[in-house]
């Protein structure tokens, strides 16, 4: 009994140390957008609508999977009466990384993602705190994400498995 009590606390500890999910901000470089051409410019690029207002996902590769990406913006824009009349400045795009099988490159995904939305949407990509990201800010965190997957894999609990949607729900 103690070893498994061990068990589950040294996993308990690697999972809190190993659970990263991502998020970055596209802000409107000049006039803001309504839920409808956010919606629109979103489907372009493979964004389906998800089950709670104001939010799309890229679904996965494989049916029953997790959604590789989610985008969401104001909910209240999203609920509005005249949803046309709403100003949205920006949207978050997400990745819950122990939740994507590494196989469908969700780090690459965002990035295209981002890239293209920024890029018809007349957008920035920034942070969390609305600091513009240039490009290569980007190429560390995804060497830092290859080496997590790296992490999880050497303890049999690949992005995406089973295993890893259980611990890091």
């Amino acid at each position: 009994m103690r070893q498994e009590v061990a068990r589950a606390r040294e996993l308990d500890q690697f999972a809190s140390e190993h659970d990263a999910q991502l998020a970055f901000v596209l802000r409107a470089r000049q006039a803001a957008w309504s839920p409808g051409y956010l919606q629109q410019s979103a489907a372009r690029v493979g964004f389906v609508a998800g089950s709670i207002p104001g939010r799309m996902v890229l679904p996965s590769s494989a049916p029953g999977r997790p959604p590789v990406l989610v985008l969401a913006f104001d909910t209240q824009a999203a609920l509005s009466d005249d949803p046309e009349q709403s100003a949205i400045r920006e949207l978050s795009l997400s990745l819950d990384v122990a939740q994507v099988q590494r196989t469908e490159q969700p780090f690459a995904r965002l990035r295209e993602m981002a890239a293209a939305l920024c890029k018809s949407m007349d957008g920035v990509l920034c942070d969390q705190n609305g600091t513009p990201l240039p490009a290569m800010a980007m190429d560390p965190i995804a060497d830092d994400l290859e080496q997590l997957y790296d992490q999880l894999d050497g303890r049999d609990l690949s992005a995406g498995s089973p295993q890893a949607r259980r611990l890091f729900s």
